[in-house]
């Protein structure tokens, strides 16, 4: 394990050679940061890389800090509270004759059902899959519906919206237009989805972080600072 101080922050890497390479590439994931580099590059040409990749590798390693942060863990038993949205909803669960588990949403409540003779402890695995499942088809719909006005205001539109299970960030812009969403985020109130959904789509005209992206991040969400604040500061309870 290799390391740089950029400022206050200590960045340890692993550094990987590849002979297939021919550029250097820095990633941020879950497992720290990972630098892949053609075979026998200098040192010092690999950091002074990281140095100037030194802001965005900082807010990453922050990002992923505050996302896997000690999430409160769910045991999906009856009287649980479920978020969706910035609310919580109480999950009633019974047992079936059926031999497949089903969770619906109905009047404000959520019911699951789980096979007779299922135990509690067997609980979560059973039914947390199907509740993820339920955020992101309900996640689909509403970020969709979300981006129109974001879609006027820029005069462009997404290839696509895709829900995903995303270790890496909140959401992503891809270079052909697709804007990816965590589908965690859904359970933070809608003015957070809107700032994370904003800033996505500020990518379609602006595929960095400059000064001119934030303005038209701001022209989008003038009180953008405070979501980003609120996603920063409370994003790792966004989990079951």
């Amino acid at each position: 394990m290799k390391s740089i101080q950029f400022g206050n922050t200590t960045i340890a890497y692993t550094l990987k050679e590849s002979t297939q390479r021919k550029t250097l590439s820095i990633s941020v994931g879950r497992d720290g940061v990972e630098v892949v580099s053609p075979f026998n590059t200098p040192l010092t040409k690999i950091e002074d890389v990281l140095y100037k990749k030194g802001p965005w590798i900082v807010e990453q390693m922050s990002e992923f800090k505050e996302m896997y942060e000690s999430p409160r863990i769910k045991a999906f038993v009856s009287g649980e509270k479920l978020p969706y949205l910035g609310r919580q909803y109480r999950l009633k669960v019974t047992h079936s004759e059926s031999d497949a588990p089903s969770l619906r949403f109905e009047k404000g409540q959520f019911y699951a059902e789980v096979p007779r003779g299922t135990p509690q402890e067997a609980y979560r695995e059973t039914l947390k899959p199907l509740y993820i499942e339920w955020v992101k088809r309900k996640a689909l719909l509403f970020a969709k519906q979300r981006t129109k006005p974001f879609e006027g205001k820029l005069q462009k539109s997404p290839k696509e919206i895709l829900i995903k299970d995303q270790e890496q960030r909140w959401g992503s812009c891809t270079p052909d237009g697709k804007v990816l969403l965590n589908w965690r985020l859904f359970l933070a109130p809608a003015s957070i989805v809107d700032y994370v959904i904003a800033h996505e789509l500020a990518h379609l005209v602006y595929m960095n972080h400059f000064k001119e992206y934030w303005d038209l991040v701001r022209m989008l969400l003038p009180d953008y600072e405070n979501r980003k604040e609120w996603l920063r500061l409370k994003g790792a309870s966004l989990d079951v």
